[in-house]
């Protein structure tokens, strides 16, 4: 009986431990704690609908859901910048990309980390 209660404690105590480190790993690491979006010039009539960050498999992944409120197509051209824990800048400045949307068309943006470092992005956008 003596054993048995012990190896109960000894697994409740292991249980709450991995329980611990789980939530550490969730709290920051690639939680995307800002997910700026910067408006490059005036773009009045776009509107950033929602802003999702998901870490999958280690890399951040980032979608952006964009709308164009203006009764006329827009051209536009976008990109992230991808930082570490401490702001930094990872690797080179991605390319503008771009993106055309239709009179009151949603699109939905995604993004991927260039490695496993990034914890924060900023979603550039511009016409």
């Amino acid at each position: 009986m003596r054993s048995w209660f012990k190896q109960l404690r000894y697994l409740s105590a292991l249980g709450f431990l991995l329980f611990l480190v789980s939530c550490s790993f969730m709290s920051k690491k690639n939680g995307c704690p800002n997910g700026d979006v910067v408006f490059v010039g005036d773009l009045g009539d776009i509107e950033i609908v929602k802003v999702s960050c998901i870490p999958k498999d280690g890399i951040l992944r980032v979608l952006v859901e964009i709308k164009n409120d203006d009764d006329k197509e827009r051209s536009l051209a976008y990109r992230f910048d991808w930082f570490d824990e401490e702001g930094v800048v990872l690797g080179r400045e991605e390319a503008w990309k771009p993106v055309y949307l239709y009179p009151k068309e949603v699109k939905t943006i995604r993004g991927t980390a260039p490695n496993w470092l990034a914890t924060d992005t900023k979603f550039l956008i511009k016409e």
